[in-house]
């Protein structure tokens, strides 16, 4: 029997997030300040995207799991802390980017940032892998999937509209056509037509003309049957 799996899209939309941002830092040329702007501002944005998560499942996910199971929410608990310390040393080390002047200054600072935001990347796969395998476990055994996915819906219903327009398009970034269809028919089934229309339009920017088509058909047929 498959079972909810809360972290699946976001972790798709995190992911995607990363890689994106790891392949323009290793591209490019902190010497040159346009290169340079628009790698330090992904990494802005990956370090808020990965803050606001780890606040969203202390809220709301951990909770739970600390119900039954507080040795493994602490363990959790511990490794945002990490999470958050690697953060910082990132964010320190845009500072001091920001600060340089010389471009030789900012090429060495350069390869400081993409080494640290190396070591945050390995870290938060392996962090969010652990979730998606051990914090799982813990919520299927304990609670049902309407449960879980109640939990869900009130995490969703705190985010600011903009801080959720920005993470669906990387969602949609990251997941797979099928992935697409099912989140897509979610929206449909539970949210007013105006949301489900937004969320279209995202769709349509985001995915390949053929993976859209594809969309679309599934669920147009949803509809008919």
């Amino acid at each position: 029997m498959n079972r909810f799996n809360s972290f699946l899209l976001v972790h798709k939309g995190l992911r995607a997030m990363l890689y994106d941002a790891s392949l323009t830092l290793q591209q490019t040329d902190f010497s040159m300040p346009a290169e340079a702007e628009v790698a330090v501002t992904k990494v802005y944005n990956v370090l808020f995207a990965f803050n606001r998560h780890a606040h969203h499942e202390d809220s709301f996910v951990f909770p739970m799991v600390e119900k039954f199971d507080p040795e493994l929410s602490a363990k959790f608990e511990k490794e945002h802390a990490e999470d958050h310390r690697l953060g910082n040393c990132l964010k320190n080390l845009l500072t001091i980017f920001e600060n340089a002047v010389l471009p030789e200054e900012k090429t060495i600072c350069g390869s400081a940032i993409i080494k640290s935001f190396t070591e945050f990347l390995v870290f938060n796969l392996q962090h969010m892998a652990k979730e998606e395998h051990l914090i799982n476990q813990s919520l299927w055994k304990h609670y049902t999937d309407e449960q879980i996915i109640e939990t869900s819906h009130r995490l969703v219903a705190s985010i600011p509209p903009a801080e959720m327009q920005n993470m669906a398009r990387w969602m949609l970034r990251g997941m797979s056509t099928t992935d697409a269809i099912g989140w897509l028919k979610g929206i449909k089934n539970s949210t007013p037509a105006f949301v489900f229309n937004n969320a279209m339009h995202l769709a349509e920017e985001e995915l390949s003309e053929t993976r859209f088509v594809i969309v679309q058909e599934a669920l147009e047929e949803a509809v008919l049957a």
